[in-house]
């Protein structure tokens, strides 16, 4: 039987480290239009968790257009939405400015408007923790997260990263790495398994990328992973399956999993 998180996160229905790994689809329209369209390709496609990547947006330094298409996007589904507003640092589409985040995180928060959002370990521990006591009070969640879509840190210091992401106030700790070798997807796995172990309220989300790295998208969850990106309507990141297949993939895994050996 897998790990679960100790202490899984309840949102519209649907839990966060619980039994099963959540199956997210990620959204990367640029214009008002494309991201309503998308949306709405999204919805149909049922999945467990929708991510607006809105540093995608070619409006996101208007906040007011910004809030109104992210509030149409939020009659359309009761499905549950993570807001990521990803640094150019660590892949993001464009060079955004902090504050131009933080003032269109706060609105959003404020009206309830999405159920988590995602900052960078990076951002240092005074804005995570400012954006933490935000989102807290308005019952938002925080997912921290490290990106490095060049190699793959050694297990020690991704284990070292979900750490610090959790002792800086994630909900949920994020940790997403580019691998060189199959011994690069291992430590990512090793490490998630440790940070499972180590961490066992807090749930994770951890992933290898790129084609070497495709199998911690399908079989991340036994080692701890509570959620994985799939491509139901577009691609974020290198390695995204199509998220027909890897339900697929799921199905077996389950029978497997579930039945047989728990």
């Amino acid at each position: 039987m897998r790990l679960q998180a100790a202490k899984p996160i309840e949102v519209r229905g649907k839990r966060l480290g619980g039994e099963r790994p959540l199956i997210c689809f990620p959204l990367v329209g640029k214009t008002p239009e494309a991201a309503l369209e998308e949306a709405r390709k999204a919805v149909a496609g049922s999945p467990d968790v929708i991510e607006l990547r809105v540093d995608a947006w070619d409006f996101i330094t208007d906040s007011q257009t910004s809030l109104n298409v992210l509030r149409e996007i939020r009659s359309l589904t009761d499905i549950p939405l993570l807001l990521t507003c990803r640094s150019h640092l660590e892949g993001g589409f464009q060079e955004i400015a902090p504050e131009v985040r933080n003032v269109f995180y706060k609105g959003a928060i404020e009206e309830k408007l999405a159920d988590l959002v995602d900052i960078e370990l990076a951002s240092g521990y005074e804005e995570v923790r400012s954006l933490k006591q935000i989102a807290s009070f308005h019952g938002i969640y925080l997912v921290v997260s490290f990106h490095d879509f060049k190699k793959t840190p050694p297990k020690e210091v991704i284990f070292a990263t979900i750490a610090k992401e959790i002792a800086f106030g994630g909900d949920v700790a994020k940790v997403a790495v580019m691998p060189q070798s199959m011994e690069d997807v291992l430590a990512l796995m090793e490490a998630t398994l440790l940070a499972r172990r180590e961490f066992p309220e807090t749930p994770l989300i951890t992933m290898s990328m790129g084609a070497l790295g495709s199998i911690t998208r399908i079989a991340g969850w036994l080692f701890g992973s509570d959620l994985t990106f799939a491509v139901g309507v577009a691609s974020s990141a290198p390695g995204q399956i199509p998220a027909d297949e890897l339900r697929e993939v799921y199905k077996l895994l389950y029978s497997l999993y579930l039945n047989d050996i728990c």
